[in-house]
């Protein structure tokens, strides 16, 4: 049976205070056990380096290393434990003092029982909502990144239905996946891969895509025709140039084989054109080539194209009603048409809104969308998507998002001396840091990067102004290790140089 009790480290240099926490205090009537005692602060710093443990209850003052010392160490190695000092009525200072280093507790000399249990009854309560916040957080990158592979698996085949959409919707779209490109500029080539057995087209899809998911890439390959042997797939370049990108086909293709080959015991080969072109010439390409097999006619593009504008238009205005109508005036006038294109011009109208890609469940069901094979269920989604829009300011969504976007803010200014990533602060407020990107550019008008950017900069400002601090100096406190990228941001900041601006303060 696992064991969830939390785990506490005793530090404490008194004999008879060290056997009376650990024999008479219930440890398992608090969801607690001991697993350690030590002698001194100086003990506690390579436990804490070997060990994890969730609470550390240590004496305030001890020979080598004071609690306050392993409160500070604790906090400035970001480790995740949950400080208790005990202290006497005459350390009131020490105790004022380790306000800063975010000790939950204090137990005064003599120690009395009902405290002890009450202090950890607390701390208990706060750990149980953490471990369950984590367990959510779990959850939803699991969920997140199942959504992922379903709507790389299907995504590039509806957009190809759109041909309205400019580079920049384009752009948004892309994004929407997970894939931050310029289809201006970004390259790409199509790859044939075929198989000699019998596997299903859509198994071998699935197989190939889950095995390319767990290495990290600078190509991305997205099938972009329904699964058939050969399958068709689209190789694009995330961060690579056009010269490299034959060579990482190649090599991400055999380590994929390799697996494959392993674990399957499926043999793939592959074939990708000689010559990338942009991805917008690409998409432009196939367009025109799917009108042809497949098309509107062209009065019902320009409609599709009016609709559109107009579905926009009323979601800018919150004018959901009028919405509503036009999703059902859309599904109705669309409705004789493939269950493919009834998907793919749904997917246009809610896959550009960042408010329903920015939601949990609004994620979900557009995954739901790229699965479904059924009109009722279609629009059912459809309509439950657009719920979820108009209820997001009319219910409390928006201020708990506001409430997540202010510790997200709060984090990076309390950090913006250390190196920053998404991740660290998705962590912090448990969110998917996708989500976190897309809910903060929506909730500030500002990517996540510009905003640490401008924190770095204004502090830095300040210690020029406040400080006779060396520019170097200022340059490793805002976060950056190269001066001339650190100058280079700050003139874009500020105008000028730091050291004209520090002239200029004076």
């Amino acid at each position: 049976m696992k064991d969830t009790a939390y785990r506490v480290l005793i530090v404490d240099d008194d004999e008879e205070v060290r056997s009376g926490l650990t024999e008479i205090v219930d440890w398992k009537r608090c969801g607690f056990r001991v697993a350690a005692v030590l002698k001194d602060g100086a003990e506690a710093i390579p436990y804490l380096a070997e060990h994890q443990v969730d609470v550390v209850l240590s004496d305030i003052r001890m020979t080598f290393m004071s609690g306050l010392e392993v409160a500070k160490h604790i906090y400035e190695h970001r480790i995740p434990a949950k400080i208790v000092l005990i202290s006497g009525h005459q350390e009131f200072e020490l105790a004022k003092e380790a306000l800063r280093y975010n000790v939950q507790e204090y137990l005064l000399k003599p120690t009395d029982l009902d405290e002890v249990y009450r202090v950890f009854g607390v701390l208990k309560e706060q750990l149980d909502e953490e471990r369950a916040a984590l367990n959510r957080l779990a959850m939803d990158k699991e969920m997140w990144s199942q959504m992922m592979r379903y709507l790389k698996e299907r995504y590039l085949p509806h957009l190809l239905f759109d041909t309205h959409a400019d580079e920049e919707e384009i752009r948004r779209q892309f994004e929407m996946i997970g894939l931050n490109i310029d289809p201006k500029t970004c390259a790409c080539a199509p790859v044939r891969i075929s198989w000699p057995s019998a596997s299903p087209p859509d198994a071998v899809q699935r197989a190939l895509l889950r095995s390319l998911s767990e290495h990290v890439s600078s190509v991305a390959l997205l099938p972009f025709e329904q699964a058939s042997n050969p399958l068709m797939m689209l190789a694009i370049c995330v961060d690579t140039e056009r010269c490299e990108l034959a060579g990482e086909i190649d090599r991400m293709l055999s380590q994929a084989a390799s697996r494959l080959r392993t674990l399957l015991g499926l043999a793939i080969e592959w074939q990708a054109d000689s010559e990338s072109r942009g991805l917008s010439e690409f998409l432009e390409e196939h367009r025109t080539l799917r009108l042809q097999t497949n098309p509107l006619p062209n009065a019902r593009l320009q409609q599709w194209k009016a609709e559109k504008q107009r579905w926009s238009d009323y979601l800018q205005a919150e004018r959901y009603e009028d919405a509503g109508r036009l999703l059902e005036q859309t599904l109705a006038t669309y409705g004789g048409e493939s269950i493919d294109t009834v998907k793919s011009l749904l997917i246009q109208l809610f896959g550009s809104r960042d408010e329903v890609f920015a939601a949990d469940s609004g994620s979900n069901r557009l995954m739901q969308l790229c699965k479904s094979e059924d009109m009722d269920e279609i629009r059912h989604i459809g309509l439950s998507l657009l719920q979820e829009l108009s209820g997001r300011e009319a219910g409390g969504q928006a201020e708990a998002e506001r409430k997540v976007i202010k510790q997200a803010k709060q984090f990076v200014k309390a950090n913006a001396g250390s190196e920053i990533m998404l991740q660290d602060v998705a962590n912090h407020v448990y969110l998917n840091p996708v989500y976190l990107s897309r809910l903060f550019k929506l909730e500030t008008g500002m990517s996540f990067s510009d905003y640490v950017t401008e924190t770095r900069m204004s502090q830095a400002a300040q210690l020029l102004r406040d400080t006779n601090l060396k520019i170097y100096e200022i340059c490793e406190k805002s976060g950056y290790k190269d001066v001339r990228h650190f100058y280079k941001l700050f003139k874009q900041y500020a105008g000028c140089s730091p050291s004209e601006y520090r002239e200029r303060a004076d």
